[in-house]
């Protein structure tokens, strides 16, 4: 486990991922304890709503990707580096698109933080659940691909590192988001060892707080400083709604435009209606053990070599994957009391006629407000279908 660092000189964290991994929820505790945080020495910046997200967009050049002007995001990288350099402790700036950064990115986002301890931390969860929150993350946004067609076309189709960016070629989206050692080698190059921190992700069943202990240990916070409560996570959906929303996303064929589907498709509908539901997750196939499991071992092994200071168990990155014979999940049953895809997708599609003011969306925050009016209208509508047995209203 890595030990609290000495404060001599300002201090930043730069968590840079990776997705999945937790990072909404540990991204809340810190917002949400900004005041806390600060009485211990530790600043998580505020610049304006969204900040840390375009900071990062404006890290990776990826503006255009996520509908954003470059006007908009030009400059915060600088002035969130700014905030570090002027605060006397630790400064915390997390944000999960900084993980793909390539070697390039990365020497011009460190370059502002030269002469402060600059410290990185990637957050890593075991591949067999990470297979499966890719997907789904992947359909929440648009796509309608099966998991077989994952697994062909990424899970086994890993090409190395040496495709990536800079070496001139496309990694499999999949491998080049979850390489935690790949992410920890570019992002601490020039760095000492101990300053490079991998967190793992604890395996299910641990206690809900045992990722914020372990972020913690690393950002060099005691932990206490936070206290329980709860915080925001992605929410996930069973493998039947993963199917559902699958037929959904075909039958819009491209009637939503990148920002409508975001809030009214991701938001409204998948984290909002269709995670109420509470349905079986999926769980990727044991058979994926032969790809999943090298890939790890090769990773941790890495890890160890390279003298990272490692908070929690490296035993727990094996990947969690289904039992032989256990459903696909592609295979799962049709979703109970939910309307037609092609009823739903009409349905969001008149939503997306109420207009949102665009200053709503730049924020956690001011998303959740236009999202949850969206959610709770298309509820009435009908779209969230029967409750379960025993469920209780919102």
């Amino acid at each position: 486990m890595g030990g609290v660092p000495s404060l001599q000189r300002p201090r930043v964290v730069l968590h840079v991922g990776l997705p999945k991994t937790g990072t909404t929820y540990l991204q809340a505790l810190l917002a949400g304890h900004r005041e806390e945080l600060r009485a211990a020495g530790v600043l998580y910046p505020f610049l304006r709503p969204g900040a840390m997200f375009q900071a990062a967009v404006e890290v990776r050049g990826s503006h255009a990707k996520f509908g954003l002007d470059g006007a908009q995001v030009a400059g915060t990288w600088d002035a969130l580096c700014a905030r570090a350099r002027d605060f006397p402790g630790t400064t915390v700036i997390s944000h999960e698109v900084l993980a793909g950064a390539t070697p390039a990115q990365v020497e011009r986002a460190r370059a502002p933080l030269a002469g402060l301890e600059v410290h990185v931390v990637v957050t890593a969860r075991d591949l067999g659940r990470q297979a499966t929150a890719h997907w789904q993350e992947e359909v929440k946004l648009g796509d309608a691909f099966s998991f077989r067609d994952l697994e062909r076309d990424q899970l086994r189709a890993d090409t190395g590192r040496d495709a990536g960016p800079d070496g001139g070629g496309v990694r499999p989206h999949f491998w080049h988001a979850q390489d935690f050692a790949d992410a920890l080698r570019r992002w601490s190059a020039g760095l000492p060892p101990a300053q490079a921190h991998l967190v793992v992700a604890p395996p299910p069943g641990a206690p809900a707080d045992e990722l914020w202990h372990r972020f913690a240990s690393a950002i060099g916070v005691p932990a206490e400083v936070v206290g329980p409560g709860p915080a925001s996570a992605n929410a996930s959906l069973g493998a039947s709604e993963v199917a559902h929303l699958r037929a959904v996303n075909e039958a819009l064929a491209g009637r939503l435009d990148r920002r409508e589907h975001t809030r009214l498709v991701k938001r409204a509908y998948a984290e909002g209606v269709l995670a109420a539901r509470g349905g079986r997750p999926a769980r990727a196939p044991a058979d994926l053990e032969e790809v999943l499991g090298a890939a790890t071992r090769a990773w941790v092994a890495e890890v160890r070599s390279a003298g990272y200071a490692v908070h929690g168990d490296l035993a727990e990155l094996r990947p969690v994957l289904g039992a032989p014979g256990d459903p696909h999940p592609d295979d799962a049953p049709s979703a109970p009391g939910l309307e037609p895809p092609a009823t739903v997708a009409d349905r969001l599609v008149g939503e997306a006629a109420r207009r949102v003011p665009e200053h709503e969306e730049s924020s956690p925050a001011g998303r959740a407000r236009p999202a949850a009016r969206a959610r709770d209208r298309l509820r009435r509508g009908g779209l969230l279908g029967r409750r379960r047995s025993g469920e209780q209203p919102d």
